[in-house]
């Protein structure tokens, strides 16, 4: 069998899960994203993928791991001179990667018709849809920290901002107290929506299922900061009460992935809340941490499903 894995080959998830492949006498290739299109050659139509010469409805399956994403922004200060000199590159640079934004991710959703992917394009949405990820959720029963999104203004004359915390719509930011958020960021409130949750002290939880398979658990051992990304030096395994499993997998099913790391926060008083569903999850320290293989188990159910 041969698999494709979107990402790059400097990033652990990749290479582990490359290896695990491979092992199982898997053929694998890595499609960074980053190279295209000066370095990388790809292109399709109605019957092919050619990515370096091999057609890619020829793999049985793929993971995607990184979509690629480019951000062109300088990340420098510059002067109003310099800035003048860059803006017409700006511009370019902009419309340069709408295009190949297109051209990628048409490809990936091609990709998803004809063959397995994991996970498919649609699903990433939800990382940067958190509150709809949410609405679903809850429309579905599941239990969720209740949460505003909005203007910042109007949601403090509605909630006790004091016992909430602050979390990126989109990703990729860092989670604090609502109030500490109000605090740091007073010049651009004015100019961004922003997404308040209640917030539930207790432990952070992270589950790794498969839509046929449950992988496993473990509780995040780490620093006193809201965000456990922030500090985190182990993972204590946990065994998952049944019926949040089947919160998990419900979970699961209703964003479309087949593969996830669902966190949950476990209250002080025994509760477990649905935080979100992950469709790309970091998953290589945890699996050190923890002892559970997750990345043999997504390797298996990649050659279990693949056509």
């Amino acid at each position: 069998m041969e698999f494709g894995i979107f990402g790059s080959l400097q990033d652990d998830q990749v290479r582990i899960l490359k290896k695990r492949l491979e092992d199982k006498n898997c053929k694998v290739t890595v499609i960074d994203f980053k190279e295209f299109p000066s370095k990388v050659r790809i292109y399709f139509n109605e019957e092919k993928i050619i990515f370096e010469g091999k057609n890619l409805f020829d793999m049985n399956g793929f993971y995607v791991r990184q979509l690629g994403y480019f951000w062109p922004v300088p990340h420098i200060k510059l002067t109003k001179e310099q800035w003048m000199k860059y803006y017409e590159r700006y511009n370019d640079l902009l419309l340069n990667e709408r295009e190949n934004l297109s051209f990628k991710h048409s490809m990936i959703r091609i990709l998803n018709y004809e063959k397995l992917v994991v996970n498919p394009y649609d699903s990433f949405m939800y990382h940067r849809m958190k509150p709809y990820q949410y609405y679903l959720f809850h429309k579905h029963n599941l239990p969720i920290p209740p949460f505003f999104a909005g203007d910042a203004h109007h949601i403090t004359e509605k909630c006790n901002v004091a016992n909430m915390v602050y979390k990126p719509l989109a990703g990729g930011a860092e989670v604090i107290m609502a109030n500490d958020f109000l605090k740091k960021n007073k010049e651009i409130i004015e100019k961004r929506a922003v997404l308040f949750q209640e917030y539930i002290k207790g432990e952070n939880i992270r589950v790794f299922l498969a839509e046929d398979e449950f992988i496993g658990a473990g509780k995040i051992l780490q620093g006193p900061q809201v965000d456990s990304r922030a500090e985190q030096y182990g993972v204590e395994v946990v065994d998952l009460p049944e019926d949040i499993k089947e919160i998990a997998f419900k979970a699961l099913e209703i964003v479309g992935m087949k593969f996830s790391g669902v966190d949950f926060m476990l209250s002080k008083d025994g509760e477990y809340y649905l935080l979100e569903c992950n469709p790309s999850p970091m998953f290589y320290v945890f699996e050190q941490w923890s002892g559970i293989k997750v990345s043999e188990k997504l390797a298996e159910y990649l050659i279990r499903h693949g056509k």
